[in-house]
């Protein structure tokens, strides 16, 4: 399967809004290439567990034991759309559902030692491909990298907020809405 080239650079006559569409691009072509990659390896499983299920069961290993509507939450999604989900999860033994500690009346989903196994192998097939991609690379290009994206997603959830402020205003740029 190959994934489409880069969309030819657009000028816009600002060379810092010119490279961070050439950097758009490039984490596009990446998102969508990890997107394939993992929905190939959750259809590979045993389990037949679908990727934006697997990605629900992440949420809760690393959040520990939550509601629905806080699982919802995690992952930018209503409550109502994960249901299903939910449901496959508990129904192959990957989450539990048990009364709230805080509220009995209340439901919360708990990672079962099936899903923590299920979640340690899937990313460690994740690790080993992308170990295996830039295994050729030199060892401090891959920790720079890893120190520049890190950084990159820290900033991009920082200005989530704002984003989709302004998205919902109808402004594009976000710093209209924030002046």
């Amino acid at each position: 399967m190959t994934l489409p080239a880069l969309v030819p650079p657009t000028s816009y006559g600002d060379p810092d809004l010119d490279l961070a569409g050439e950097l758009n691009q490039h984490l596009l072509v990446l998102t969508r290439t990890m997107h394939t990659i993992k929905t190939a390896a959750a259809a590979r499983s045993n389990d037949g567990v679908s990727w934006s299920t697997y990605v629900l069961l992440f949420h809760l290993i690393a959040g520990g034991p939550m509601r629905t509507k806080a699982l919802a939450a995690s992952v930018g999604l209503d409550p109502s759309t994960i249901s299903r989900q939910v449901d496959e999860l508990v129904r192959l033994g990957h989450v539990e559902r048990h009364a709230d500690p805080d509220d009995g009346r209340a439901i919360v989903l708990v990672a079962t030692d099936r899903g923590r196994e299920t979640h340690r192998r899937m990313r460690e097939q994740r690790d080993r491909l992308t170990a295996r991609v830039v295994d050729g690379w030199d060892r401090a290009d891959t920790e720079r990298l890893t120190e520049l994206v890190g950084r990159l997603a820290a900033d991009m959830q920082a200005a989530l907020p704002t984003v989709l402020t302004a998205i919902a205003a109808g402004a594009a740029d976000p710093q209209e809405t924030s002046a």
